[in-house]
């Protein structure tokens, strides 16, 4: 193969690279933001599928990266392990709700049956399907509506 044709080859492999970030960009640009409540109504069925033992329908609700990252029985452990307040969630609260493009973030207090408030950061990204969960993360003790460090 000749060297030009060999550039050439490199240099459409370079453009296509690039057509197709800008199309993925204006794609995430693109998706409506949802209202809060649908992002509280999707923590909310899953928090129900958690407390009643459902974890094949708390799995559905997980991100497509969340399902490529764990099978759903390491995703029960998961949960069971370090998220055990989620399965004893008596009471759900809302802080505050960010949405960028593709990818929302919502603060989620919940209390236990024994008195303890728990507060949690979660991020939803927005699939074909509708917006999923993407992850789940503890934020500690907070008195205040907006936590530090939240991506707001």
């Amino acid at each position: 193969m000749s060297r030009w044709l060999k550039i050439s080859v490199l240099l459409f492999f370079f453009a296509l690279c690039g057509v197709a970030m800008v199309i993925t960009h204006r794609h995430r640009q693109e998706t409506p933001a949802p209202a809060p409540r649908e992002l509280y109504s999707i923590v909310n069925r899953q928090l129900s599928d958690l407390r009643s033992d459902d974890f094949d329908s708390a799995y559905r609700r997980a991100a497509s990266g969340v399902q490529q990252k764990f099978s759903r029985e390491q995703f029960e452990l998961m949960i069971r392990r370090d998220f055990s307040s989620m399965t004893q969630a008596q009471r759900i609260e809302f802080g505050t709700v960010q949405v960028a493009g593709g990818v929302a973030y919502a603060q989620v207090y919940l209390t236990t049956p024994d008195g303890a408030r728990r507060s949690y950061l979660y991020s939803f990204t927005a699939e074909a399907g509708g917006w999923k969960i993407d992850g789940v993360q503890p934020i500690g003790p907070q008195s205040a509506r907006r936590a530090r460090g939240l991506p707001l």
